[in-house]
């Protein structure tokens, strides 16, 4: 199809101007162009007072979902309940094989997204890992009182199927912070604990987040953060650690490796978590996205991407 001359020239003039606004952002910003474009328009204010109180709002079930369409998993997917709690969970491909513990974020009151899903197909076909993803009890209607109870459940039958050495638990955001909580509790009741551990930008004070990088971040505000804390904790004190395992103790847990960006507002907080950590002498690793947004290792971008395949050499090696 040939093109008009009147319009030829504006679609090369258009043409140019986007490959002088690449090769700027290539050259003058260390993130890519879906990096830019993802900070500025798909994670634009994704947790603040206004989503709080659509959230808040929302009465609906969400004890029971999908997987969404589209996503295929190496090995069949299947559904159960423990305590209530619907899981799912494919097997891993031998006996060789990690199984993954994956405990999504979502500030508290958000089911799994499909980013959460892509990552976890990524995971089990490249490294032939299992999958074991809870849909624990949310906002508005569940607190933490009510999800620890069947995710710890949860993790003591797969210890009736798996030695404690094959598995990891994993989480993002919210879902970061209950990992570490968890595992807390996991050494605290003298359980096996699991061989390893990743964190996502996990959320280790429900009332924390860094006001002086609010400016970067373009996903969580530093005002609805603590609001969707509180609810989370209910009756239990804000600074407990079940709720904010940033002020427990950190002796005696697995390895873990630790994400964070530096324009996320709760990036100052998993510092604080990391460097707890190493002075308790786990062995911790923090890998720090140069201004990246918040969980960054599961958005679609290069970065994202990177982070993942980095995350399933952590998997592939944590035997």
């Amino acid at each position: 199809m040939r093109i008009p001359g009147k319009l030829l020239w504006p679609l090369a003039g258009l043409v140019a101007v986007l490959l002088i606004i690449f090769l700027g952002i290539k050259l003058f910003d260390v993130r890519s162009p879906q990096a830019v474009f993802v900070h500025e328009v798909i994670g634009f204010r994704a947790l603040d007072l206004k989503k709080y109180e659509v959230d808040k709002a929302d009465l609906s079930d969400k004890g029971t979902i999908e997987v969404p369409a589209g996503f295929k998993f190496p090995r069949p997917m299947r559904e159960y309940r423990v305590d209530g709690m619907q899981v799912f969970e494919a097997d891993p491909a031998d006996d060789s094989k990690p199984v993954l513990l994956y405990l999504h974020g979502g500030g508290y009151c958000h089911n799994f997204a499909k980013q959460h899903w892509k990552a976890l197909a990524e995971w089990a076909g490249e490294t032939g890992c299992g999958i074991v993803a809870p849909n624990y009890p949310l906002l508005p209607l569940h607190t933490a009182a009510d999800a620890h109870p069947p995710v710890m459940a949860l993790y003591q039958e797969l210890l009736q199927r798996y030695p404690a050495g094959r598995i990891v638990i994993a989480g993002d955001s919210a879902g970061g912070g209950f990992t570490l909580a968890l595992v807390q509790e996991i050494r605290d009741a003298f359980i096996d604990l699991p061989r390893h551990l990743v964190l996502i930008a996990p959320w280790v004070d429900i009332l924390g987040g860094d006001a002086s990088l609010q400016k970067h971040d373009n996903w969580l505000t530093v005002e609805a953060l603590p609001l969707f804390g509180r609810d989370w904790a209910g009756d239990i004190d804000p600074r407990d650690p079940v709720v904010s395992p940033l002020y427990g103790d950190m002796h005696g847990l697995p390895p873990a490796d630790i994400y964070a960006g530096t324009w996320d507002v709760l990036y100052t907080d998993v510092v604080k978590a990391y460097d707890k950590m190493k002075a308790a002498g786990v062995d911790a690793r923090l890998h720090v996205g140069e201004k990246m947004d918040h969980v960054y290792p599961i958005l679609p971008t290069p970065e994202g991407k990177a982070a993942r395949k980095e995350i399933a050499e952590i998997l592939s090696a944590s035997l």
